[in-house]
Protein backbone atom coordinates (compact mmCIF):
# COMPACT_ATOMS: atom_id res chain seq x y z
CA UNK A 1 0.00 0.00 0.00
CA UNK A 2 1.72 2.94 -1.39
CA UNK A 3 -0.31 5.57 0.76
CA UNK A 4 1.08 4.01 4.06
CA UNK A 5 4.36 3.78 2.69
CA UNK A 6 4.09 7.63 2.39
CA UNK A 7 2.56 8.02 5.87
CA UNK A 8 5.04 5.90 7.16
CA UNK A 9 7.50 7.87 6.44
CA UNK A 10 6.56 10.92 8.10
CA UNK A 11 4.96 9.39 11.03
CA UNK A 12 6.35 5.96 11.87
CA UNK A 13 8.16 7.21 14.70
CA UNK A 14 4.73 7.67 16.73
CA UNK A 15 3.79 4.32 16.42
CA UNK A 16 3.55 2.47 19.59
CA UNK A 17 5.56 -0.72 19.82
CA UNK A 18 3.54 -3.82 21.92
CA UNK A 19 0.23 -1.94 21.26
CA UNK A 20 -1.99 -5.57 22.32
CA UNK A 21 0.14 -6.16 25.46
CA UNK A 22 -1.07 -2.71 26.50
CA UNK A 23 -4.59 -3.22 25.40
CA UNK A 24 -4.50 -6.94 27.47
CA UNK A 25 -2.78 -5.32 30.44
CA UNK A 26 -5.99 -2.17 30.12
CA UNK A 27 -8.31 -5.30 30.23
CA UNK A 28 -6.83 -7.02 33.00
CA UNK A 29 -7.19 -3.65 34.74
CA UNK A 30 -11.01 -3.10 33.67
CA UNK A 31 -11.26 -7.11 34.35
CA UNK A 32 -10.36 -6.43 37.98
CA UNK A 33 -12.39 -3.73 39.04
CA UNK A 34 -15.54 -5.55 37.36
CA UNK A 35 -14.92 -8.76 39.69
CA UNK A 36 -14.96 -6.19 42.47
CA UNK A 37 -18.15 -4.43 41.30
CA UNK A 38 -16.58 -1.28 40.38
CA UNK A 39 -17.57 -1.03 36.95
CA UNK A 40 -20.25 -2.93 34.96
CA UNK A 41 -19.49 -5.18 31.66
CA UNK A 42 -22.85 -3.87 29.85
CA UNK A 43 -21.64 0.10 31.31
CA UNK A 44 -18.36 -0.05 29.14
CA UNK A 45 -19.62 -1.43 26.01
CA UNK A 46 -20.34 0.67 22.79
CA UNK A 47 -23.91 1.14 22.49
CA UNK A 48 -24.86 4.08 20.23
CA UNK A 49 -28.66 5.01 22.46
CA UNK A 50 -26.13 5.20 25.23
CA UNK A 51 -23.59 7.49 23.48
CA UNK A 52 -26.30 9.59 22.50
CA UNK A 53 -27.46 9.93 26.14
CA UNK A 54 -24.18 11.55 26.88
CA UNK A 55 -22.40 8.16 28.06
CA UNK A 56 -19.59 9.68 25.92
CA UNK A 57 -16.77 7.12 27.38
CA UNK A 58 -18.15 4.45 25.93
CA UNK A 59 -16.22 6.12 22.93
CA UNK A 60 -12.91 4.92 24.02
CA UNK A 61 -13.95 1.74 27.08
CA UNK A 62 -15.56 -1.10 24.74
CA UNK A 63 -11.60 -1.01 23.46
CA UNK A 64 -10.48 -1.98 26.91
CA UNK A 65 -13.02 -3.95 27.95
CA UNK A 66 -12.75 -7.85 28.43
CA UNK A 67 -14.17 -9.82 26.04
CA UNK A 68 -16.43 -11.63 28.83
CA UNK A 69 -16.80 -11.62 32.34
CA UNK A 70 -15.10 -14.79 34.07
CA UNK A 71 -17.24 -16.57 36.32
CA UNK A 72 -15.63 -19.85 37.07
CA UNK A 73 -12.23 -20.89 37.24
CA UNK A 74 -12.37 -22.56 33.57
CA UNK A 75 -13.53 -19.52 32.09
CA UNK A 76 -10.97 -17.52 33.83
CA UNK A 77 -8.37 -20.11 32.59
CA UNK A 78 -9.99 -19.39 28.83
CA UNK A 79 -9.67 -15.71 28.91
CA UNK A 80 -6.08 -16.12 29.84
CA UNK A 81 -5.52 -17.73 27.21
CA UNK A 82 -7.73 -15.76 24.92
CA UNK A 83 -5.17 -12.79 25.87
CA UNK A 84 -2.30 -14.72 25.49
CA UNK A 85 -3.17 -15.92 21.72
CA UNK A 86 -4.13 -11.98 21.12
CA UNK A 87 -0.73 -11.00 22.07
CA UNK A 88 1.09 -13.42 20.34
CA UNK A 89 -0.80 -13.11 16.61
CA UNK A 90 -0.45 -9.11 17.17
CA UNK A 91 3.41 -9.36 17.73
CA UNK A 92 3.19 -11.93 15.32
CA UNK A 93 1.83 -8.75 12.47
CA UNK A 94 3.78 -6.40 14.10
CA UNK A 95 6.95 -8.26 12.99
CA UNK A 96 6.03 -9.07 9.31
CA UNK A 97 4.23 -5.63 8.75
CA UNK A 98 5.97 -3.12 11.40
CA UNK A 99 4.65 -1.64 14.49
CA UNK A 100 3.20 1.44 12.46
CA UNK A 101 1.55 -0.67 9.95
CA UNK A 102 -0.44 -2.67 12.96
CA UNK A 103 -0.67 0.07 15.02
CA UNK A 104 -3.12 1.98 11.72
CA UNK A 105 -4.16 -1.83 11.55
CA UNK A 106 -6.08 -1.84 15.05
CA UNK A 107 -7.18 1.66 14.83
CA UNK A 108 -8.80 1.80 11.74
CA UNK A 109 -10.80 -1.44 13.03
CA UNK A 110 -11.60 0.72 16.04
CA UNK A 111 -12.69 3.86 13.95
CA UNK A 112 -14.96 1.72 10.80
CA UNK A 113 -16.55 -0.40 14.00
CA UNK A 114 -17.45 3.18 15.64
CA UNK A 115 -18.85 4.75 12.46
CA UNK A 116 -20.85 1.62 11.43
CA UNK A 117 -22.52 1.07 14.48
CA UNK A 118 -23.86 4.31 14.62
CA UNK A 119 -24.72 4.34 10.75
CA UNK A 120 -26.63 1.18 11.58
CA UNK A 121 -28.37 3.01 14.56
CA UNK A 122 -28.92 6.03 12.21
CA UNK A 123 -30.90 3.57 9.55
CA UNK A 124 -32.49 1.15 12.20
CA UNK A 125 -34.06 3.38 15.57
CA UNK A 126 -35.91 0.82 16.76
CA UNK A 127 -32.78 -1.73 17.31
CA UNK A 128 -30.64 -1.00 20.23
CA UNK A 129 -26.88 -1.62 18.60
CA UNK A 130 -23.79 -2.85 21.09
CA UNK A 131 -20.26 -2.94 19.97
CA UNK A 132 -18.15 -5.99 22.82
CA UNK A 133 -14.49 -5.69 22.40
CA UNK A 134 -14.09 -9.01 20.52
CA UNK A 135 -14.62 -7.29 16.74
CA UNK A 136 -10.72 -6.70 17.43
CA UNK A 137 -9.81 -9.94 18.59
CA UNK A 138 -11.55 -11.39 14.84
CA UNK A 139 -9.82 -8.84 13.05
CA UNK A 140 -6.23 -9.53 14.54
CA UNK A 141 -7.19 -13.49 13.95
CA UNK A 142 -8.36 -13.01 10.00
CA UNK A 143 -4.88 -10.75 9.59
CA UNK A 144 -2.43 -13.30 11.38
CA UNK A 145 -4.58 -16.69 9.75
CA UNK A 146 -3.95 -14.98 6.11
CA UNK A 147 -0.53 -14.55 6.67
CA UNK A 148 0.41 -17.82 8.58
CA UNK A 149 -2.49 -19.97 7.32
CA UNK A 150 -0.61 -23.17 8.12
CA UNK A 151 0.23 -22.73 11.50
CA UNK A 152 -1.32 -25.16 13.75
CA UNK A 153 -3.48 -24.21 17.16
CA UNK A 154 -5.11 -27.23 19.30
CA UNK A 155 -8.31 -26.72 19.31
CA UNK A 156 -9.58 -27.57 23.13
CA UNK A 157 -6.02 -28.27 23.68
CA UNK A 158 -5.76 -31.27 22.30
CA UNK A 159 -6.74 -31.21 18.79
CA UNK A 160 -4.24 -29.66 15.85
CA UNK A 161 -6.00 -27.80 13.22
CA UNK A 162 -4.26 -25.79 11.00
CA UNK A 163 -5.32 -21.88 11.44
CA UNK A 164 -6.87 -21.11 7.77
CA UNK A 165 -9.38 -24.06 8.69
CA UNK A 166 -10.23 -21.92 12.18
CA UNK A 167 -10.95 -18.86 9.97
CA UNK A 168 -12.92 -20.31 6.99
CA UNK A 169 -14.77 -21.73 9.75
CA UNK A 170 -15.39 -18.67 11.72
CA UNK A 171 -15.42 -16.38 8.17
CA UNK A 172 -18.59 -18.58 7.58
CA UNK A 173 -19.99 -17.97 10.46
CA UNK A 174 -20.09 -14.19 10.35
CA UNK A 175 -21.10 -14.15 6.89
CA UNK A 176 -24.37 -15.79 8.07
CA UNK A 177 -24.44 -13.35 10.84
CA UNK A 178 -24.16 -10.48 8.33
CA UNK A 179 -26.58 -11.98 5.98
CA UNK A 180 -29.70 -13.20 8.32
CA UNK A 181 -29.00 -10.27 10.80
CA UNK A 182 -32.56 -8.61 11.44
CA UNK A 183 -31.80 -5.38 10.52
CA UNK A 184 -29.97 -3.40 7.70
CA UNK A 185 -28.31 -1.35 10.45
CA UNK A 186 -27.04 -4.27 12.00
CA UNK A 187 -25.80 -5.77 8.95
CA UNK A 188 -23.79 -2.64 8.43
CA UNK A 189 -22.65 -2.29 11.96
CA UNK A 190 -21.55 -5.99 11.98
CA UNK A 191 -19.77 -5.56 8.51
CA UNK A 192 -17.79 -2.49 9.55
CA UNK A 193 -16.01 -4.55 11.81
CA UNK A 194 -14.30 -6.47 9.22
CA UNK A 195 -13.35 -3.41 6.46
CA UNK A 196 -9.96 -2.82 8.09
CA UNK A 197 -9.29 -6.70 7.08
CA UNK A 198 -10.67 -5.96 3.65
CA UNK A 199 -8.57 -2.58 2.88
CA UNK A 200 -5.08 -4.31 3.83
CA UNK A 201 -6.00 -7.76 2.30
CA UNK A 202 -7.98 -6.83 -0.62
CA UNK A 203 -5.13 -7.03 -2.63
CA UNK A 204 -4.13 -10.67 -1.41
CA UNK A 205 -7.77 -11.56 -1.71
CA UNK A 206 -8.50 -10.75 -5.36
CA UNK A 207 -4.95 -12.58 -6.43
CA UNK A 208 -6.51 -15.33 -4.26
CA UNK A 209 -9.59 -14.94 -6.06
CA UNK A 210 -7.36 -14.92 -9.91
CA UNK A 211 -5.20 -17.86 -8.66
CA UNK A 212 -8.54 -19.80 -7.95
CA UNK A 213 -10.04 -18.85 -11.47
CA UNK A 214 -6.84 -19.99 -13.16
CA UNK A 215 -6.57 -23.08 -11.00
CA UNK A 216 -10.18 -24.42 -12.00
CA UNK A 217 -10.02 -22.84 -15.70
CA UNK A 218 -6.64 -25.25 -15.88
CA UNK A 219 -8.37 -27.95 -14.21
CA UNK A 220 -11.40 -28.02 -16.77
CA UNK A 221 -9.03 -27.71 -19.63
CA UNK A 222 -7.36 -31.05 -17.91
CA UNK A 223 -10.13 -32.75 -17.98
CA UNK A 224 -11.40 -31.52 -21.36
CA UNK A 225 -8.67 -32.85 -22.63
CA UNK A 226 -9.04 -36.32 -20.98
CA UNK A 227 -12.00 -36.91 -21.94
CA UNK A 228 -11.08 -36.46 -25.58
CA UNK A 229 -9.91 -39.47 -27.74
CA UNK A 230 -6.43 -39.20 -28.74
CA UNK A 231 -6.31 -42.49 -31.37
CA UNK A 232 -9.04 -43.00 -33.79
CA UNK A 233 -8.78 -45.22 -36.27
CA UNK A 234 -8.57 -43.52 -39.36
CA UNK A 235 -10.86 -47.10 -40.78
CA UNK A 236 -13.89 -47.43 -38.63
CA UNK A 237 -13.64 -44.58 -36.51
CA UNK A 238 -12.78 -46.85 -33.05
CA UNK A 239 -10.99 -44.91 -30.47
CA UNK A 240 -8.78 -46.14 -27.59
CA UNK A 241 -12.14 -45.04 -25.16
CA UNK A 242 -14.36 -46.90 -27.12
CA UNK A 243 -12.55 -50.15 -27.88
CA UNK A 244 -9.70 -50.01 -24.84
CA UNK A 245 -8.49 -53.56 -25.49
CA UNK A 246 -7.50 -52.36 -28.93
CA UNK A 247 -3.47 -51.43 -30.29
CA UNK A 248 -3.75 -48.44 -32.16
CA UNK A 249 -0.77 -47.94 -34.65
CA UNK A 250 0.04 -45.53 -36.60
CA UNK A 251 1.42 -45.62 -40.87
CA UNK A 252 2.39 -42.82 -43.48
CA UNK A 253 -0.10 -42.15 -46.16
CA UNK A 254 1.00 -39.70 -48.71
CA UNK A 255 3.06 -38.33 -46.19
CA UNK A 256 0.41 -37.92 -43.48
CA UNK A 257 0.28 -40.27 -40.60
CA UNK A 258 -3.07 -42.00 -40.68
CA UNK A 259 -3.96 -44.43 -37.25
CA UNK A 260 -5.44 -47.44 -38.19
CA UNK A 261 -6.81 -49.74 -35.40
CA UNK A 262 -5.55 -53.73 -34.52
CA UNK A 263 -8.46 -54.92 -36.06
CA UNK A 264 -8.77 -53.03 -39.02
CA UNK A 265 -5.08 -53.56 -39.77
CA UNK A 266 -5.44 -57.89 -39.39
CA UNK A 267 -8.02 -56.85 -42.31
CA UNK A 268 -6.00 -55.08 -44.49
CA UNK A 269 -3.07 -57.82 -43.86
CA UNK A 270 -5.46 -60.13 -44.83
CA UNK A 271 -6.75 -58.75 -48.06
Amino acid sequence: MKFLDHIEKRFGHLAVPNVALGLVLAQLVIFAFILIGRMQFEGLLLVPKAVFAGEWWRLLSFVITPPEVATTAFSALFLAFFWYIFWMMSSALEQAWSVFRFNIYLLSGVLFTIAGVFIGQLLSPEATLFVSPRFLYLSVFFAFATLHPDMEFLLFFVLPVKVKWLAWILGGLTALGILFAPSMGERIALFATFTNYLLFFRSALTRSVQARKRQAKFTAERKQVESEARHQCSVCGATEQSQPDLDFRYRMVNGDASCICEDCRRKALKV
